[in-house]
């Protein structure tokens, strides 16, 4: 559905069952797919992809889906140019999406958040509000993001410390936990089902291995304590 205020270029392909409101600007050779929602005063630009579903080529450990439901992008959110947005995501408002980054299905993202420049996010994993990820993070799948987090470039998490020997465990394959407050420095690495507490800093290019008390300070490989505010 489309509405006589909106801009939206010639060379846009939008399929059925397509929701655009108010104040939308589309940019030229965006796909919107079936469920897509774009709310008031969102920006598109060239080239984004929109609700698509995931495949496999039959060899993928984690079954797929269906259907996952719509993907809904919030008021006022901008998504740069090469953005991957697939099915059955939720976008909160004023979130800016950079250029080429890709979220997969079933994930969560806050308002007032920044994912920076070819992030990846995986699936199912929710990330709170007023959260920045700076450019080229690896966020796994199955992982819980709080609020106001900070994340430098090139941070890398991962969910499965059989590294896919054991196949796909739905109870056991869990990315970390990073509570409210936190800051990652750039290039640490932050193995799988790990906490990171309350505003706790990881200093840049640690591997965290074991969970990390609220307000503590730890880096190095692997990462240690080094202090800890009250």
């Amino acid at each position: 559905m489309k509405n006589c205020s909106n801009s939206i270029a010639k060379t846009v392909i939008i399929h059925d069952n397509v929701i655009i409101e108010d104040g939308v600007i589309i940019h030229d050779y965006v796909v919107l797919y079936p469920g897509t929602i774009l709310k008031k005063g969102v920006e598109v630009f060239d080239h984004c992809v929109i609700g698509k579903m995931p495949v496999a080529s039959g060899n993928l450990a984690r079954s797929l889906k269906s259907s996952y439901g719509q993907t809904t992008v919030g008021e006022n959110s901008i998504l740069c140019p090469g953005v991957i947005l697939y099915a059955g995501i939720e976008i909160g408002d004023h979130v800016l999406l950079g250029d080429h980054c890709s979220i997969r299905e079933e994930c969560k993202i806050g308002s007032n958040c920044i994912i920076g420049r070819s992030t990846n996010i995986n699936y199912a994993t929710t990330i709170g509000n007023d959260t920045k990820i700076m450019d080229s993070c690896i966020i796994t799948g199955n992982m819980t993001i709080g609020n106001h987090v900070f994340m430098g470039a090139n941070v890398i998490t991962t969910n499965d410390n059989s590294m896919g020997r054991n196949g796909y465990d739905e109870g056991g394959i869990r990315g970390p936990v990073i509570h409210d407050g936190a800051r990652i420095g750039a290039a640490a690495n932050i193995l799988p089902s790990i906490v990171v507490g309350e505003n706790a800093v990881v200093g840049a290019g640690s591997v965290v291995t074991k969970h990390v008390a609220a307000g503590a300070l730890v880096m190095g490989v692997p990462a240690k304590e080094v202090s800890k505010s009250n």
